[in-house]
């Protein structure tokens, strides 16, 4: 679906990034892993377009057949609106603190595919049901919720949307254990379901052993290491996977 090749961001003179290469299948859950630092967000800044304006980047990061390194702004506005959904590290942040869940899903989900508030209604009804929310929750403000809860209203967008590509940046750092695992049962479900094709940026192995199948290792702005997670796992070559593997235990 994607293909990342020779991917090099430069910031100031610093090299962000350096000749990242990786592919992400479509259908598939692959996991971009790496300590904080090592260029993952940044990497996902550039599949997105929307890396700083100082940043100078090289290579290509090919989707259905273009470089999107190349497009305007309009056309990557139109791209992460139609076929992207992105859920960050701290559901809290997406949303505005003085503005109805009910309201906020809407623009995230109904509004963005053209659909009525009726229909949203729904729709979103539904969902919410399907993920243990109640429909009170349309009447409450963020601050009302929990973080997981607040994570699981971005998923229920992401079903609502259903985008060819997720795009899920340390999505359960700011969740306790249970609620991480939760989250991740959500993810899963969504790919087995909708076949949604789903980029996972983690730092956590074990995230990555539950619900990856491919899998991309980062160290310093680099590559290290790609193929199936049951591969890397079980026969990892670089000495930096090794030490990930190793940390685990």
């Amino acid at each position: 679906m994607i293909e990342v090749r020779d991917l090099t961001i430069n910031i100031e003179g610093k090299h962000i990034t350096q000749h990242v290469d990786f592919t992400i299948p479509r259908g598939r859950i692959t996991s971009l892993i790496g300590e904080s630092g090592s260029g993952k967000s940044m990497t996902v800044s550039a599949l997105l377009g929307m890396l700083p304006v100082d940043a100078k980047v090289s290579g290509y990061v090919m989707y259905e057949g273009r470089n999107v390194l190349d497009a305007s702004d309009q056309e990557m506005e139109s791209v992460r609106k139609q076929d992207v959904f992105t859920i960050f590290q701290d559901a809290s942040n997406s949303f505005n603190p003085s503005v109805k869940m009910g309201r906020q899903l809407y623009a995230f989900s109904g509004e963005r595919v053209g659909d009525t508030i009726d229909v949203f209604n729904e729709k979103m009804k539904l969902i919410l049901d399907q993920l243990g929310l109640a429909w009170d929750v349309v009447e409450q403000y963020p601050f009302q919720l929990s973080g997981g809860m607040l994570q699981r209203c971005m998923i229920a967008c992401a079903f609502y949307v259903e985008p060819a590509l997720l795009i899920a940046d340390e999505p359960t750092s700011a969740l306790d254990m249970v609620l991480q695992k939760e989250f991740i049962q959500l993810l899963i479900r969504l790919n087995e379901e909708r076949n949604t094709t789903i980029l996972l940026i983690t730092h956590d192995l074990d995230i990555v052993a539950e619900a990856a199948h491919e899998m991309a290792v980062m160290q310093q702005g680099t590559i290290v290491e790609t193929g199936t997670v049951e591969t890397v796992f079980s026969n990892p070559h670089h000495a930096y996977t090794k030490r990930l593997l190793e940390s685990r235990f």
